[in-house]
């Protein structure tokens, strides 16, 4: 099963470091429910020493490794920290020089607002697309010229690193690495309790209209806004590949290549995360939703629905208005 890295130093925001434990532990849970005797996630909390940790709020964490104990892993989590980053950057050079290891070994890393400071300072963000905290945009852009600083941006995706500006941004992501290592079930449910809130999921951020993912071929991206304009109104894919000048090969074959997903699998997500969002928040019944974001068959709308988020509609709704997580252990 996977190995996950949740970095801590002096000053690190707590919640950046518990969040993503408490995920990722209850996410695993859910999967020795489903799967008894499946082989367990592996928590690692380390700091450079090993020694209890001053964080913020006169709170003290205890890591149970270091960095140098890691040799290899397969998440690693750097927390945001409060105030200026530079002090602790000039005190820890080892995490830099372990981050760049890492990243030579495919890890994935995520950081946290000025967090994503420790992977400026690596040179693994030169010449790509990061964000961080909006207060820190202005000395993040003189400190690191390099980066190419994605200011309108919460959350942003190089490779194998991903940056999250805010707080609301590392649970989305988290959740994005749930569904990766178990499955969308499991990630939909871990999303219900701990982001029930959140309104914009990991993919709807990622999709968002002045948020594109991080790629150039600026037809797909006309494509992708238009979909997201229109995608209550009955589609044709042939149609929407000739008005961006392509014949539907080409279009599939070019949207596949700079968003990782089809075109359908493109307006699917679409549409099915407006209709979660109306069960959460309207009382419009599942046929009035299902044609309302674009399906005209709201048996084939509950059907579909039911394979990607592992619950019907109506359970769906119960659930999340009922705010309901249960675990049987």
């Amino acid at each position: 099963m996977k190995h996950i890295t949740v970095l801590t130093f002096p000053r690190a925001l707590g919640t950046s470091i518990t969040l993503p434990v408490e995920m990722l532990n209850a996410a695993d849970a859910h999967q020795r429910v489903q799967q008894p005797g499946s082989p367990r996630l592996t928590i690692d909390i380390a700091s450079i020493d090993g020694e209890p940790v001053s964080i913020t709020g006169g709170i003290e964490i205890r890591p149970n490794r270091t960095l140098a104990d890691i040799e290899q892993t397969d998440l690693i989590i750097i927390p945001g920290m409060w105030g200026n980053p530079k002090p602790i950057l000039r005190r820890y050079p080892f995490i830099m020089d372990w981050l760049s290891k890492q990243h030579q070994q495919e890890a994935l890393i995520c950081a946290t607002g000025t967090g994503v400071c420790f992977l400026a300072e690596a040179g693994l963000l030169d010449n790509k697309a990061a964000t961080t905290h909006w207060y820190y945009f202005e000395q993040f852009k003189k400190d690191y010229p390099k980066v190419k600083l994605q200011t309108k941006r919460f959350i942003t995706n190089s490779g194998n690193i991903y940056c999250a500006g805010r707080m609301n941004s590392i649970t989305n992501l988290i959740i994005h690495f749930i569904e990766r290592f178990y499955n969308h079930g499991i990630a939909r449910q871990i999303e219900q309790h701990f982001a029930h809130e959140i309104k914009q999921t990991y993919e709807s951020i990622f999709y968002a209209f002045d948020e594109q993912r991080s790629h150039h071929d600026e037809e797909v991206i006309q494509a992708q806004q238009w979909m997201l304009r229109n995608y209550a109104n009955e589609i044709s894919l042939v149609e929407v590949a000739k008005q961006f000048g392509m014949s539907l090969r080409t279009f599939n074959r070019r949207f596949k290549q700079a968003t990782d997903s089809t075109p359908l699998e493109y307006l699917q997500h679409i549409r099915l995360g407006t209709a979660r969002d109306l069960l959460k928040e309207s009382n419009l019944s599942v046929a009035e939703i299902s044609y309302r974001v674009g399906f005209n068959d709201p048996g084939y709308f509950s059907a579909l629905f039911k394979r990607r988020v592992s619950l019907n509609p109506r359970d769906y709704r119960k659930l999340v208005r009922a705010k309901l997580f249960s675990l049987d252990e």
